[in-house]
């Protein structure tokens, strides 16, 4: 049986529940769909305690091997100096995590499934190489379209890539950024996409979810889900929104913009902090449109949940969204705006809203983005990754 080792450090912890969902959500079904077994490996960085504040006093607080729905999940430490390693962390995580890793790929065929470029990616190619065993890299975002601006950490992905038995990415844009920033060809990079879960998210009673989410039994909502961060651009919405009568912002997650995005709505946003899976399907039933005015994006996951829950979306052309929405995207699915446009998305939000709920059709649109198209595809890298090396 082959021994998948994914190595991220997004994953959910008991900690930190919701950090990596999406990680978890796609290799969970690829174990079970596979002659595979599972263990994951998610280094957290270790910040000396005069410098551990915010985020890092949650990653102290993270156990250095616990179970997560039924996987075995490691947490090596490894040191990091806020602001000033960055461009040491690949070769941190490496070190912190070669004997764990190198025991996990001994009692048998091995993969090790690596996300995220940077410093994930590169310290797992780095051990795979030491290790002599097979590796894949998959490219989520911003360690493509940000930190791989950077020529020395360019350079170190370029180095492992180019020995991986297969590159991927999550949407097509993210590919061809993928392959320039790594110098290998456009065919060496695959497009995976993300799944949804289409029994988890779909249409439902939009008066129950409203009732048990806490929010007005009438008017207009707008939803946008994600970190509250300047790249998302939720002060773009907060303003557009202010520019619509009736209408109201929910935001879900959590983040050091939300002084400024609350300021920018004038009294009419509303925040729930950050939410588990089942609690964010119930927000996309309360709501009337879904926005997400982000700055860049991978394949935003939101979108397509937003979509199986028969909400038509508003976002910008960035990233993998056309991709998902398609360019121009038909009437009834929401609208594409570029990124910053706060009367564009107003004038976009206003439209869709007045075209009335075409939730069936939304939804019909959103089955085609189920797991099982990714899921097969990945069953069958993993196989052949192993079957090169044997």
């Amino acid at each position: 049986m082959v021994h998948v080792i994914t190595f991220t450090n997004l994953f959910p912890s008991s900690v930190m529940p919701t950090h990596g969902l999406f990680v978890r959500e796609r290799m969970r079904r690829v174990a079970a769909a596979g002659p595979f077994r599972w263990s994951v490996v998610a280094p957290v960085p270790d910040v000396i305690w005069p410098l551990r504040r915010g985020v890092y006093r949650r990653w102290a607080e993270v156990p250095a091997i616990e179970v997560i729905d039924g996987v075995e999940v490691h947490h090596p430490r490894f040191r990091h100096w806020p602001g000033l390693s960055q461009g040491r962390q690949a070769s941190a995580v490496r070190e912190s995590a070669r004997a764990l890793v190198a025991r996990l790929c001994s009692d048998g065929p091995a993969v090790i499934d690596a996300h995220y470029l940077w410093p994930d990616g590169v310290a797992a190619g780095e051990l795979a190489r030491e290790l002599g065993v097979p590796f894949t890299l998959t490219a989520r975002g911003t360690d493509v379209n940000v930190l791989a601006q950077d020529p020395g950490i360019a350079k170190r992905i370029a180095g492992v890539a180019e020995r991986a038995s297969q590159c991927m990415a999550v949407s097509d844009a993210l590919a061809s950024r993928f392959a320039a920033a790594a110098r290998v060809a456009p065919e060496r990079v695959m497009t995976v996409r993300n799944g949804v879960d289409l029994e988890r998210f779909c249409p439902g009673d939009r008066a129950s979810a409203r009732a048990a989410l806490g929010l007005p039994a009438t008017g207009a909502l707008a939803v946008g889900v994600g970190r509250l961060v300047p790249g998302k651009g939720f002060d773009v919405a907060a303003l557009a929104v202010a520019q619509i009568p009736g209408l109201e912002l929910v935001l879900i997650g959590e983040g050091g913009d939300r002084r400024r995005i609350e300021a920018a709505g004038g009294g009419r946003v509303t925040f729930l902090g950050e939410q588990p899976p089942e609690r964010v399907a119930l927000a996309y039933q309360a709501a009337d449109v879904f926005v997400l005015p982000s700055q860049r994006e991978g394949w935003p996951n939101v979108v397509t949940e937003a979509l199986a829950s028969g909400l038509p979306v508003v976002a910008s052309r960035v990233g993998g969204i056309p991709q998902i929405l398609g360019d121009p995207p038909d009437e009834h699915l929401g609208a594409l705006v570029e990124p910053g446009d706060i009367d564009g998305f107003a004038a976009a939000i206003s439209r869709v809203l007045e075209g009335g709920a075409r939730g069936r059709e939304v939804r019909a649109y959103a089955e085609r983005y189920g797991w099982d198209e990714p899921v097969g595809a990945l069953v069958e890298t993993f196989q052949a990754s192993v079957e090169v090396r044997r």
